[in-house]
């Protein structure tokens, strides 16, 4: 018997399908997750549970992201948001995260602040490194917003070790090393799809936080 064998386009379809079919199977876990919750509030099992459940889904929506535009089937959707409502809105979103720790998450941002993204995609964004963040950093992290040379920024400045080498450039992704940087790399592909006139979205990683570890930044024009 013959088989053909499995070009590239097609790889690239059947690995669509199964995020999709893993991601599905993962929304069902979830939503038992949340039934034990009801009556389980404080268990810290159950929180570790939803927050690894949580982690991966965003993560299995980046790779289906970052497939869909590979495959030139994907736009964003924007409209204008208030950041100050963008910043809740995420902290609402990792209350258990910092439930299960030490780490005190602080935010600072001008109630008035707007800005024009897509409001999913950014969160998730955003979400991503804050989860990275809360794993290094020892007692504190500040997430903050503002404008700077004509963007809104968003940042997340933690009490760690900082960034190692490898991650302080971000236009590249090494699988031949433990850390990636995958998440870093989605962040800046979402970030340079938003435009305004002849400027693009870009992030930036340093170790000059406040608190004396990693700072990152997403910058959107």
């Amino acid at each position: 018997m013959n088989y053909s064998p499995i070009t590239p386009t097609s790889f690239s379809a059947i690995l669509g399908s199964s995020i999709h079919d893993v991601k599905n199977s993962l929304t069902v876990i979830s939503e038992l997750i949340q039934q034990l919750k009801q009556t389980n509030t404080k268990n810290k099992h159950i929180l570790q549970l939803e927050f690894e459940a949580s982690r991966m889904n965003n993560n299995l929506i980046q790779l289906l992201t970052l497939y869909k535009i590979e495959a030139e089937n994907f736009t964003l959707d924007i409209d204008e948001y208030s950041v100050s409502e963008i910043l809740n809105d995420i902290k609402a979103q990792q209350a258990s995260l910092f439930d299960l720790s030490d780490v005190n998450l602080q935010i600072e941002c001008n109630e008035d602040l707007l800005c024009y993204c897509d409001f999913n995609l950014i969160c998730n964004s955003i979400n991503s490194i804050l989860n990275n963040a809360q794993r290094y950093s020892h007692k504190k992290i500040i997430l903050s917003a503002g404008q700077q040379d004509g963007y809104v920024y968003f940042r997340i400045e933690d009490d760690g070790a900082g960034f190692p080498d490898n991650l302080l450039r971000t236009d590249k992704v090494n699988f031949k090393t433990g850390n990636t940087g995958l998440g870093l790399y989605f962040v800046s592909v979402i970030a340079n799809l938003h435009s305004n006139g002849n400027k693009l979205g870009y992030i930036s990683t340093t170790n000059d936080s406040r608190l004396g570890g990693a700072s990152f930044s997403l910058f959107l024009p």
